[in-house]
């Protein structure tokens, strides 16, 4: 972790570094969650990089054992995390998919302490760029003028406490559409949150 982290700096040739961040605690269970990050002191060894100003900001991404996330937030008191890492959209919110955990109890958790969220996955892989053509008729009907993947991202984005959502790019029309989507922000309605959530009830029905 220290080689690591020093050859970031000189790679970064920089002294410090603005947003430091653990990646995938939950991922491959608790056991090794604790042999990463625990056992070895590595998070108590980045709270004092912190604290000595090396490290402007420290937080950690999210995946897999909820025991890893659950550990994390409940010492917000002892690590007070700067910021967290979390998947987020609409299909993920109430139907989460793979080894994830539903978004609306990892954002609760997160808000509930003032935990600034940053989103990954808000297209979730790009599945909610490409729905079924009845699911298309559905979001242009109330936006005729708004790309689909635009509903996503005004999901991932309207929660209080989000620091920033991000966003995987292929093309330069991505660029562009996000750019209109977020600039500025027309956050969701709650009427808009239930109409996505009966549309998420709808696309947790297709594998």
């Amino acid at each position: 972790c220290k080689k690591m982290f020093e050859d970031s700096l000189k790679f970064l040739q920089t002294d410090y570094i603005d947003n430091y961040l653990l990646h995938s605690i939950g991922s491959g269970g608790f056991k090794t969650f604790s042999r990463r990050y625990l056992e070895n002191g590595a998070l108590d060894w980045c709270a004092e990089l912190r604290a000595k100003g090396r490290i402007r900001r420290l937080g950690f991404s999210y995946h897999g054992d909820p025991k890893a996330f659950e550990w994390c937030i409940e010492r917000h008191g002892t690590y007070k995390w700067d910021f967290v890492q979390i998947q987020l959209n609409y299909l993920d919110w109430k139907h989460a998919t793979s080894r994830n955990v539903n978004a609306e109890y990892l954002y609760g958790e997160l808000h509930k302490r003032n935990i600034p969220a940053i989103i990954m996955e808000p297209l979730l892989g790009g599945r909610l760029s490409r729905v079924p053509d009845h699911i298309v008729a559905r979001l242009k009907q109330r936006r005729p003028e708004n790309s689909v993947a635009s509903w996503a991202f005004r999901f991932a984005g309207s929660p209080e406490g989000v620091l920033t959502v991000l966003s995987g790019m292929t093309y330069m029309e991505h660029l562009q559409d996000n750019l209109r989507t977020f600039s500025p922000l027309d956050s969701v309605t709650e009427e808009e949150k239930v109409f996505l959530q009966e549309t998420a009830d709808l696309l947790s029905m297709y594998p």
